[in-house]
């Protein structure tokens, strides 16, 4: 199936995730990149594979956004928030995260990523939800669940997505206090 006008493909990109376009091949003469990207991601048939690699690519695309930018200003582990309130905690908002390393995060998460505290919104354009059209490939329920799966590896944020919103919830919730318990008792 031809698809060249990326409005068209977004009013009914509902119809294009689900079932009935199973076997359906996606195809575009147009140059667009995005469109490309997007037509790729339909065009991944396994449910579980096509919802692990949108969240890498748009992971990417922030990365690539942000690309040189220490848009936390990072000076001695301290980010210009904690500096500016003279709170003694390293890492910034990433301090409770299992996936902080040395060289930053050890993973993907589009929630993270997302997130900016006033003191970096005051300073940078910041990426919106609105900005990155390859969120649309995934279902509304899909999008409200990776804004707020924080603190967790893509493959758990991608199983989560695929296995629905009543055991993800479950999954978030046993997540959240596995972490509270291990960083209360440091």
């Amino acid at each position: 199936m031809k698809i060249n006008d990326k409005n068209k493909l977004f009013k009914y990109m509902f119809l294009y995730r689900s079932f009935l376009f199973k076997f359906t091949k996606f195809e575009t003469n147009s140059k667009d990149i995005e469109l490309l990207k997007i037509l790729e991601l339909l065009n991944i048939k396994s449910r579980y594979k096509r919802i692990y690699t949108t969240i890498n690519e748009i992971c990417d695309y922030i990365d690539n956004y942000y690309n040189g930018e220490n848009i936390c200003n990072f000076k001695n582990n301290k980010c210009i928030c904690h500096r500016t309130k003279k709170l003694d905690y390293i890492n910034g908002c990433c301090r409770k995260c299992f996936y902080i390393s040395n060289n930053g995060c050890t993973t993907k998460n589009f929630a993270c990523k997302m997130f900016n505290c006033k003191y970096v919104k005051d300073k940078y354009k910041v990426l919106e939800y609105k900005d990155i059209n390859l969120l649309k490939v995934l279902t509304p329920f899909q999008r409200l669940t990776l804004k707020s799966d924080y603190f967790r590896t893509v493959e758990d944020v991608s199983m989560d997505l695929y296995v629905g919103p009543f055991i993800s919830l479950f999954r978030i919730i046993y997540s959240n206090i596995k972490r509270e318990i291990h960083f209360r008792r440091k």
